[in-house]
């Protein structure tokens, strides 16, 4: 063999020896699946219970690509973490591909029911029944609810919540006392007046004798003026004779 020859067929040998070892190290990261018919299939991390961008960083990390289906909720799942996958964890999927992923809105919500004019032991049952957690309860004065029933709730009725969550229940404590007005001094007709526009009623009535006031005036209420009293209730009157 000739010298040109051999020269020619060093440089081929060498040639072919970095041709198979960059095709060695092609293959041994993957760049070469296709010629095995694997087209660079990953393996698919699991993404369950992390947030939407933690998810996103885990799949990137191998070349793959988040998309986002409906919510639905998960009682196991926090809301706004992912509750499912396709495909599923520990599968394997092309480079390039996309993983749905599904997000949780947490436990299935829970309406607050109406129960304005229940009775308190009766809302605590619908309450249970519900799976809601009925909370201290706090009185308010009202003027179309009876004293001792249920006024509304906090949070008030219709509102979502999540199961167990606690519904305080607020009770009638009947309508706001409110002062009596003074009526001393006035005849009977015009006393009974002031007093119904002010939201009560005369009660008894009876003479009596003052030389401080004219005769038919009114010389004594009882509650006295400026006494806190529910409305609707009764001021006993005496008249001077």
């Amino acid at each position: 063999m000739g010298r040109p020859a051999l020269v020619a067929f060093v440089t081929s040998l060498f040639t072919t020896a970095a041709a198979f070892a960059g095709l060695t190290v092609a293959d041994r990261r993957g760049m070469l699946d296709f010629l095995h018919g694997k087209r660079g299939d990953v393996e698919v991390p699991s993404i369950n219970g992390v947030s939407v961008e933690q998810a996103r960083d885990l799949l990137r990390a191998r070349d793959l690509l988040l998309t986002l289906q409906a919510e639905r909720p998960d009682p196991a799942i926090g809301a706004g973490k992912i509750a499912g996958q396709v495909p599923l964890a520990g599968s394997r999927t092309p480079r390039g591909a996309a993983i749905q992923a599904f997000v949780s809105t947490g436990a299935s919500a829970v309406a607050v029911p109406t129960l304005t004019g229940a009775r308190p032991d009766d809302a605590v049952e619908q309450l249970r029944n519900r799976k809601l957690s009925p909370g201290r309860r706090r009185e308010e004065a009202s003027e179309t609810v009876g004293a001792g029933l249920v006024i509304g709730t906090d949070p008030p009725a219709g509102r979502s919540v999540s199961p167990d969550a606690e519904v305080t229940l607020i009770v009638s404590s009947g309508s706001a006392k409110k002062p009596i007005p003074k009526v001393l001094g006035f005849r009977l007709s015009k006393a009974k007046k002031l007093l119904e526009e002010a939201g009560f009623k005369v009660g008894t009535t009876r003479t009596g004798s003052s030389d401080y006031y004219d005769e038919e005036v009114v010389i004594k209420q009882d509650p006295a003026d400026s006494t806190l009293a529910a409305p609707g209730s009764a001021v006993n009157l005496v008249v001077n004779e």
